[in-house]
């Protein structure tokens, strides 16, 4: 809850401050806050411009507001509420700034237009500026409000990068930020994500040598030189990891997203690339997969080399740790994922994690992207009752 103590940062909330969570995201998609990497050409500096707005927006509600450098240029938003009181425990509400590009869509994507049965559309309708949204308009609410707390800090910590990899949130991490209990953003029907599996990606580049196509004897075929391989990855190791289920996220998975062989027709491929993204519940370990690659990448094709692309680890929260059922009281259920948000890095520093908020993550993406104006009012009362319906704890982390 923000402070009653007059300090130079809390000033009465303007009329003019968008309330209802429509008017609110209507201002959000306006900003385009493209991920850089993805679409560089579109408003390369969206991810600070919407950070400026909404740390504009949670300092007229009387938090204590930073942008931290996070990435190069790139910064992280954290507000504070601080209590009037000594803080016993910190909650920290984890949007994300960046959203996926724009190319394709079939909606003007920095537009909140709307569509037949209340939908709402534009690029980060659902994923995420409509849970921000949503966020947005209960913590409005909530400051506004008489009933207290005096001993629960509040955290809004805003990231970049997340739709590259949750970079933003690493960075937050490693600049040593904790918190008792931290939400992810994320549009999960308002069912309270325990669990998600991890990601891990990996390239593996079988070499050959180069000849004209016209005497393919005097090279060697680095695509077929790789078959050994995609067949086993297909018939042995693929079979192999579904078979090691998780109780709640079920099978590790594999995908073969990327073949890259070749340069011309005409010349004999000195190099095939494949590219696999697994995802892997908890009870499969990073060290394992990959060494179970390396054994099979030895015996089929020994000249090849594998690097790992990325990794991120998976999650499972307690869902009888106090905050989680206090969450759980304000949605619609529980639920697991196989996608990867800001919850796994977090979670994996200590701090319980879940993802929540409202709007559905088929909806997140696509070239029509919205959320439901329902769903998006349903998100700020479920923040509301959250807010105002908290657990009690005896002590806050260090």
């Amino acid at each position: 809850m923000p402070s009653r103590k007059p300090n130079s940062r809390t000033r009465p909330t303007p009329a003019r401050l968008p309330r209802t969570p429509e008017a609110i995201l209507a201002e959000l998609v306006a900003i385009p806050s493209v991920a850089p990497d993805t679409d560089p050409d579109v408003a390369p500096r969206g991810e600070r411009a919407l950070g400026d707005w909404i740390a504009s927006y949670l300092r007229r509600l009387g938090a204590d507001v930073s942008l931290v450098p996070a990435i190069g240029d790139r910064c992280n938003l954290i507000a504070r509420f601080t209590p009037s009181g000594r803080a016993r425990v910190r909650c920290a509400f984890m949007p994300h700034l960046d959203t996926v590009g724009v190319t394709g869509m079939t909606v003007p994507p920095f537009t909140l237009t709307r569509g037949v049965g209340g939908r709402l559309h534009g690029r980060g309708a659902c994923d995420t500026k409509g849970p921000t949204a949503s966020l947005l308009s209960a913590l409005h609410r909530f400051s506004q409000s008489r009933d207290t707390r005096s001993d629960i800090e509040w955290i809004v910590a805003a990231t970049v990068g997340e739709e590259a990899g949750a970079l933003g949130a690493e960075a937050l991490m490693a600049s040593g930020f904790r918190a008792d209990f931290a939400i992810a953003l994320e549009p999960t029907g308002r069912k309270v994500v325990h669990a998600a599996k991890g990601v891990l990606r990996v390239a593996i580049t079988v070499p050959g040598r180069a000849a004209h196509g016209a005497t393919p004897e005097r090279g060697t075929n680095a695509i077929f030189a790789a078959l050994p391989l995609l067949n086993a990855l297909r018939d042995e190791f693929a079979p192999a990891l579904a078979r090691r289920r998780h109780p709640d996220l079920g099978p590790p998975t594999m995908n073969l997203g990327r073949i890259n062989g070749g340069t011309q027709i005409n010349i004999v491929p000195d190099a095939c690339e494949l590219q696999l993204d697994l995802r892997c519940p908890p009870n499969v370990s990073r060290a394992d997969v990959l060494a179970e690659l390396r054994a099979l990448v030895r015996r089929l094709a020994p000249k090849a080399k594998l690097r790992e692309l990325r990794w991120g680890p998976a999650f499972s929260t307690d869902k009888t740790n106090p905050w989680v059922t206090a969450l759980h009281r304000c949605g619609t259920g529980w639920d697991t994922a196989h996608w990867y948000s800001d919850a796994n890095v977090v979670a994996s520093h200590g701090i319980p994690a879940v993802a929540f908020g409202p709007g559905h993550i088929r909806q997140a993406h696509t070239r029509d992207e919205w959320i439901s104006r329902r769903e998006l009012d349903a998100g700020a009362d479920a923040f509301l009752r959250f807010l105002s319906s908290p657990p009690t704890f005896a002590k806050v982390r260090g």
